[in-house]
């Protein structure tokens, strides 16, 4: 953490990471007399990195490629996420075999070979730290020309009411109109999200919801690439994956999480959330920022009950954007048994409906394409909701 000298100018903060003691002792020396450096901590062993880095944000850090009990490697590509505030001057021995192309493409500029030397050192953690900076800032996207793009959240009373497969749709419909919009898919259904099974993601991909949390503070369009990934069959659609791990909701801090989607709707056109079913603290924040809250519900007697008492939350919640309700899996034969009902217990008019067809729906997702690529009547009736938002947008 920086800090200011007597004459009141800021000190950059330095950690040294090295398994050597001798090193480390050189090094301390080396930056001692520097007016405008200071030897924040120093570690020996990498099983304590990431901790000390959370605590401290030092400013640079002096880092040995050969420090025991870290996948080097590893750290070093998700630097870069995790602490790209902090700049990295890697310290490698001259038999080392190291990929400098990977690094680079990384972001590691600053790689020295041992012996080190100590006379140009502080200079060169000097430069090292303008460099990082520099290169943060130019690719901090520019959000003063932005219009601010639209927040929907799709949610439900119950679970199986169809919003992932929804969400996920209405996400490829908006992403490949002829207008290009930047449309970000992001699956809250924490902890375990249908998303990436619906849009046909590999399980490699292992970056979620849980790292995209920790740039809110500053988003980058770097950074988020390390973080979205891209179905090969719905190529233009940013997804965001849910972390797949249990308790992970206790990852997400309410704050950090209003910053992320104030910085997101900087960026995307259109940013849809599938939320899990009911009302929790994530949903509650995500449901005071949408533009639109959708609430998918089916014919069912059991599924309209539970959606009565879904919507009587959302009065008490005073949530500013009153919710549309979609009509999912309609039939005729259903419409028979339940419009009375509907008419009788829902505080609002139904925003649209999506007719039921199984064998469509268990076609795509067996066979892992958007349903809504086949002339199907599910994929007419989510181009005409599709279509009506993009009225009611274009009326802000």
């Amino acid at each position: 953490m920086t800090e200011i000298n007597q004459e009141g100018e800021s000190k950059l903060s330095v950690l040294i990471a090295s398994s050597n003691a001798e090193e480390i002792d050189k090094l301390k020396a080396s930056l001692s007399f520097e007016k405008d450096l200071f030897v924040e901590d120093s570690i020996s062993d990498g099983f304590v990195l990431e901790e000390k880095l959370k605590i401290l944000s030092s400013d640079v850090l002096i880092l040995d490629y050969h420090l025991k009990n870290i996948n080097m490697i590893e750290f070093l590509e998700q630097s870069t996420i995790r602490y790209a505030t902090t700049a990295i001057i890697l310290l490698v021995d001259s038999e080392d075999l190291v990929d400098l192309m990977k690094l680079l493409q990384i972001s590691i500029r600053n790689v020295i070979q041992k012996p080190i030397d100590f006379i140009n050192l502080p200079e060169t953690i000097r430069r090292s730290f303008i460099s990082t900076f520099k290169n943060r800032k130019s690719k901090t996207f520019d959000y003063n020309e932005k219009k601010p793009g639209v927040l929907l959240s799709i949610t439900g009373a119950k679970g199986g009411v169809g919003k992932s497969l929804f969400a996920a749709n209405l996400s490829v419909i908006l992403g490949n109109l002829t207008e290009k919009y930047k449309v970000l898919l992001l699956d809250m259904g924490l902890p375990y999200g249908d998303i990436r099974a619906i849009m046909g993601i590999p399980p490699d991909k292992t970056q979620s919801v849980l790292d995209i949390i920790t740039i809110s503070d500053e988003i980058t369009a770097t950074r988020l690439e390390s973080i979205t990934v891209k179905s090969m069959y719905y190529p233009n659609v940013d997804v965001v994956l849910s972390p797949n791990k249990p308790d992970s909701e206790k990852g997400i801090n309410q704050d950090s999480l209003r910053k992320l989607i104030r910085s997101l709707k900087l960026i995307y056109d259109f940013i849809i959330i599938d939320t899990n079913p009911g009302v929790d603290e994530i949903t509650k924040v995500i449901f005071e920022k949408s533009d639109k809250i959708f609430i998918l519900f089916t014919p069912e007697i059991h599924s309209i009950y539970r959606l009565v008492n879904y919507l009587k939350e959302f009065q008490w919640l005073k949530i500013l954007t009153p919710p549309e309700l979609i009509y999912n899996r309609r039939t005729h034969k259903a419409d028979q048994f339940v419009s009375k009902i509907l008419s009788k217990v829902l505080p609002y008019p139904i925003f649209a409906s999506i007719s039921d067809d199984p064998k469509s729906v268990t076609q795509s997702l067996n066979m892992i394409y958007p349903v809504v690529t086949k002339k199907t009547l599910i994929r007419k009736d989510i181009m005409f909701i599709a279509k009506k938002i993009l009225e009611w947008s274009s009326a802000l």
